[in-house]
């Protein structure tokens, strides 16, 4: 993979589960297949099998070797790790709904997808809030927005997303030179993307969607 390009797919997951030519027992590691087994929810495991299969899909297409060759290690609270001499590369997974997202880099990478419409709880409005910004301020799908944004940030940290984390944040408009959070939607969802700005991005799959705010997160 070249080091100044990171590689992302959006796809339902229903298709990218119809993608998986080998029963997952075959290419899960160990430490995935443990995770999987605590899973017990249908969907919670389609979204698990579909993110890890489309990270080797990822992979496969950045290297040109076949996604069985690709073995990830499971982390608790964190993106899963590449180790068969990979580890450097970042990974990052998300979805929602009938949505998964994926991506992989040999930089600090993060992605977080919301699939529209998602009513927020009125207790999370202050936590996406700028200083000085009024309650009531931003509309439902604006704040959903400032969630992505703010959940993919973290996510290229490797941070978690608690509450007192996601209200420090500030998020600011910029020119996509000076970004470090970019936002995708369409009608069925937000996308955001946190890489730094001069990495390059190849997209793969068919989704289409309209680029938006460029955000520079600052704390």
């Amino acid at each position: 993979m070249n080091t100044s390009i990171a590689f992302v797919e959006i796809a339902r997951t229903a298709e990218v589960l119809a993608r998986m030519s080998t029963p997952y027992s075959m290419w899960l590691s160990d430490s995935e297949q443990t995770r999987l087994a605590t899973l017990k929810v249908e969907a919670r495991r389609d979204h698990y099998l579909a993110g890890h299969w489309l990270v080797r899909e990822l992979l496969s297409q950045a290297f040109g070797e076949a996604p069985l060759r690709w073995s990830l290690q499971e982390r608790k609270s964190l993106p899963p790790r590449i180790i068969n001499g990979n580890e450097k590369l970042w990974v990052s997974i998300s979805h929602s709904g009938d949505w998964i997202a994926a991506a992989v880099a040999h930089v600090a990478i993060g992605i977080d997808i919301e699939q529209r419409p998602r009513q927020l709880d009125a207790s999370i409005e202050s936590l996406l809030l700028n200083h000085g910004e009024a309650a009531g301020s931003l509309g439902n799908d604006a704040l959903l927005q400032r969630w992505v944004a703010k959940e993919a940030w973290i996510k290229a940290r490797n941070e978690s997303a608690l509450s007192e984390r996601l209200k420090q944040l500030q998020l600011h408009p910029a020119t996509a030179e000076y970004s470090n959070v970019s936002l995708y939607s369409n009608d069925a969802f937000h996308f955001a993307l946190a890489i730094a700005p001069a990495i390059a991005v190849t997209w793969r799959g068919k989704q289409k969607m309209i680029s938006g705010q460029n955000y520079c997160v600052s704390e």
